[in-house]
């Protein structure tokens, strides 16, 4: 519940940047969807938002660039769609 409410308190104003940690951890999936969709919205109206996730798939359905962080260091960066043809031809190699 207490995610829910820091959830639910980011979206009652409308500021021009969003920080979310980790939004959808305990989530369960109908509200991740409803997450993501205000997420979209947010985007759509102008908003930044910056997200971290460890879920791929979180990634890809909300990310237009995705910074990967390694060790502390920029290891990639690209949209969803050329970290997959990058790591996908050759792995994934920290630096």
């Amino acid at each position: 519940m207490r995610r829910r409410l820091d959830l639910g308190a980011s979206l009652i104003s409308s500021p021009p940047v969003i920080f979310r940690d980790e939004p959808t951890t305990g989530l369960d999936p109908l509200s991740r969807t409803v997450l993501w969709d205000s997420v979209r919205k947010q985007v759509a109206e102008g908003v930044t938002v910056l997200l971290t996730t460890q879920h791929l798939e979180e990634a890809d359905q909300l990310a237009h660039c995705i910074p990967v962080i390694d060790k502390g260091r920029l290891a990639a960066e690209g949209t969803p769609a050329e970290l997959k043809r990058r790591i996908g031809a050759t792995g994934w190699r920290s630096p």
